[in-house]
C-alpha cells in the first residue's frame, strides 16, 4: 500500500510540488509567527532577570524602572544587610536618557552603572566586544546598535559625556529603548544620585521565606516598597505584554487558522484530483479499506514532506532575518514543532477522510466508460 500511495503522489511531479509547496507555505507562516510570540515573550525582561536578586528594594510608589522615579539613600544597604534572613545587598543605579548620534538618530537608553567592586550592572549576555566598560566606555544594545547604526569604537554624546562603544550586548532591547552599561564613576555623572542609588537588590538566606523578608523591609524602612524578583519583572514588562504582544498572538491565531485550512484545502484537492486512479484500482479488486490506506498514507506523506521543508525555511528565516531585521526576535523551541507536527498530522488526516466517501461512490464501470 505504502509503495502504490508513493508512485500515485509522485505520479505528477508538479501537482506534488504544489501540494507540497501548499502545506510547507502553511508550516513556515505558523512557526514564523509562533516563534516571533515566543522570542519577544522570552526576550522581554531578559535582562532584568538576569540581575541576581531575589528581591527588588525600591521607593514607595515606584511600579517600574522607566516611568516611575526610585531615589534611596546609600545607608539604607546596611539597614537592609542587619535584618533577618538577608544574604546581600547591592546597590543598583540606573535612568533612562535620549540623546542624538552623530548621524542625528534619535536613541533612548536605559543607562545602567557598572560597579567593578560589587560586580553589579553587569549585562545579560556580550554579542560582540568587550564585557565590561572602562572610563569613559559604553556597552550598547546589538538590536538598538543595528537599528541607529551604532558601531564598536563610535563615540556617542550623551549629556555632555563622551563615551566610546565598546561592546554590543544582548537581551537588554524592550522595544521602546534598551539598556547601556557604563563604569559607575561616568554613570554617576549622568544620573546625579550623590549618596544615593535607584535600587537594591537583595539575595536571601536559604530557606527564607520572601514574603517575611518583604515584610520585614517595609516595617523598619520609611518610604520603602520591595518585590519579588517575578513581579519586578511582570512590572517592567507590563507596557510591552498589554500593547505588543496582544498584536502578535492576534496574528499567530488568524495565521494558524490560515495555515490549517491551506493544509487541508491543499491535500484535500490532490487526493479529489485523483479520484479517477482510485476507480481503477477500486475496478482491478482492490477493497475499500486498502483504497483507504493508499489515500491516508499518500496525505500523510504530503504532509510530512511539507512539514520538514517548511521547517528547515522556518529556521532558517530564525537564524538569518535577525542580520538585517534586528526586531526579528524568533525562538522555535521543540513544543512549538510537536504542537505545529500534530496540528500537521490532524489535518493531513482529516482533508484525506473527506474525501473517501466519494471515492467508495466510484462505479469502475463509469471510470472505464470515461
Amino acid at each position: 500500500m505504502f509503495l502504490i500511495a508513493v508512485r500515485n503522489l509522485f505520479q505528477e511531479k508538479t501537482r506534488l510540488l504544489i501540494s507540497v509547496g501548499g502545506v510547507a507555505f502553511s508550516i513556515v507562516l505558523i512557526m514564523v509567527l509562533t516563534g516571533l510570540y515566543r522570542g519577544w515573550n522570552d526576550k522581554m525582561g531578559q535582562y532584568i532577570r538576569s540581575v541576581p536578586a531575589d528581591l527588588w528594594v525600591m521607593q514607595d510608589g515606584t511600579e517600574d524602572m522607566f516611568h516611575t522615579p526610585s531615589v534611596l539613600p546609600l545607608d539604607y544597604e546596611s539597614k537592609i544587610a542587619d535584618l533577618d534572613g538577608i544574604a546581600s545587598v547591592k546597590p543598583f543605579s540606573g535612568r533612562r536618557v535620549a540623546f542624538h548620534t552623530a548621524n542625528q538618530q534619535d536613541v533612548g537608553l536605559y543607562i545602567v552603572a557598572y560597579d567593578a567592586e560589587r560586580q553589579t550592572g553587569l549585562p545579560a549576555a556580550i554579542a560582540t566586544g568587550q564585557n565590561v566598560p572602562q572610563a569613559s566606555e559604553i556597552i550598547v544594545d546589538r538590536i538598538t546598535a543595528k537599528n541607529k547604526n551604532i558601531k564598536i569604537n563610535d563615540s556617542l554624546d550623551i549629556a555632555g559625556q563622551k563615551f566610546k562603544v565598546v561592546g554590543l550586548s544582548e537581551g537588554g532591547d524592550v522595544v521602546t529603548f534598551s539598556f547601556a552599561f557604563a563604569a559607575k564613576e561616568d554613570a554617576e555623572q549622568i544620573l546625579r544620585l550623590p549618596n544615593s542609588t535607584n535600587f537594591f537588590t537583595v539575595q536571601l538566606k536559604n530557606n527564607t521565606d520572601p514574603n517575611q523578608a518583604i515584610s520585614n523591609i517595609k516595617n523598619n524602612l520609611p518610604g520603602v516598597d520591595a518585590v519579588t524578583k517575578k513581579q519586578f519583572v511582570s512590572n517592567n514588562t507590563k507596557l510591552i505584554r498589554e500593547s505588543f504582544l496582544p498584536v502578535i498572538l492576534v496574528l499567530l491565531i488568524i495565521g494558524t487558522v490560515v495555515g490549517t485550512a491551506v493544509i487541508g484545502l491543499t491535500i484535500f484537492t490532490s487526493v479529489v484530483e485523483k479520484i479517477r486512479e482510485y476507480g481503477v484500482l477500486k475496478a482491478i479488486g482492490m477493497s475499500h479499506r486498502q483504497l483507504y490506506g493508499v489515500v491516508i498514507k499518500q496525505a500523510m506523506i504530503a504532509g510530512l514532506t511539507g512539514f520538514a521543508t517548511g521547517s528547515l525555511i522556518a529556521f532558517g528565516l530564525q537564524a538569518t532575518v535577525g542580520d538585517f531585521v534586528p526586531q526579528f526576535v524568533s525562538q522555535i523551541n521543540a513544543l512549538d514543532m510537536l504542537w505545529v507536527f500534530g496540528l500537521t498530522l490532524a489535518m493531513a488526516t482529516l482533508a484525506s477522510y473527506m474525501p473517501i466517501r466519494r471515492i467508495a461512490d466510484v462505479d469502475p464501470a463509469e471510470v472505464f466508460k470515461a
